[in-house]
């Protein structure tokens, strides 16, 4: 028995060697393959238009491997305009323009993501009236948010995360414990409902702005975006570029 505590000590050593000498990943950025003659606050924004429907997408960032855009859309035609981001799509290309996939990559499409945050939920309020009274020791809770809060500023400025972080440092109920992460995904859930593009008729000489994410190809040189409207179909090139951290 003594023999295998020398052995496990290594194990935990070489694992956290290896874990403190693993570098910063790149930082990623999609910028228009072409310039661009039109910046907000630092970000270039690609913009189209057809039938009086105009579109302005700006990349914003890359994180939790998808791709999350500034979508502001414009509708000047004398017809209401049905805008789906799920028919949103995207092509990766390698350096040479050949694509990466067979079929092109879909948007996320906010009503599926919205309906499993209310699957959650439920889930945990079912856990919070059945289990009130089992003690945890030492929970860590924490909900990481993959989206974000817009305003009415088309920049989305005054954007805040829907983050909660650290580690409770008390025993609670497990009771308890689901009622917070209710609490967490009901933010979560807001931010998908009012932060981002949804599933919309938008009418005439009316305008619609908010997120829109894809998941990411971080291996990929472009991408060209594709924004159906009627029989015609709007696109957007970007060139993705990686900085080093250090």
């Amino acid at each position: 028995m003594k023999t295998k505590h020398p052995l496990l000590f290594v194990i935990i050593l070489v694992a956290l060697i290896v874990q403190s000498c693993s570098s910063p990943k790149n930082i990623v950025k999609l910028l228009p393959k072409e310039e661009t003659s039109k910046w907000l606050y630092g970000q270039p924004i690609l913009t189209d238009s057809i039938y009086g429907v105009a579109y302005e997408i700006g990349f914003d960032r890359l994180q939790d491997d998808q791709y999350w855009f500034d979508f502001h859309i414009t509708n000047r035609s004398n017809m209401p305009l049905l805008v789906d981001p799920a028919q949103f799509s995207y092509q990766a290309f390698d350096p040479l323009m050949n694509p990466k996939s067979q079929q092109p990559i879909t948007a996320i499409d906010p009503e599926i993501k919205i309906q499993q945050f209310d699957k959650d939920i439920a889930r945990n309020q079912a856990v919070s009236k059945n289990r009130v009274g089992l003690v945890i020791m030492g929970i860590g809770a924490s909900v990481v948010a993959n989206a974000i809060i817009g305003t009415e500023n088309p920049r989305n400025n005054n954007l805040r995360h829907a983050v909660t972080d650290g580690i409770m440092e008390a025993s609670f109920a497990a009771g308890h414990e689901a009622r917070f992460e209710v609490q967490n995904l009901n933010e979560l859930k807001d931010a998908w409902e009012n932060g981002t593009i949804r599933k919309t008729t938008l009418d005439t000489n009316f305008s619609m702005h908010g997120k829109v994410f894809f998941p990411a190809t971080p291996d990929a040189s472009y991408l060209r975006i594709f924004i159906p409207i009627d029989d015609h179909t709007l696109e957007f090139d970007f060139k993705q570029v990686q900085f080093p951290a250090n």
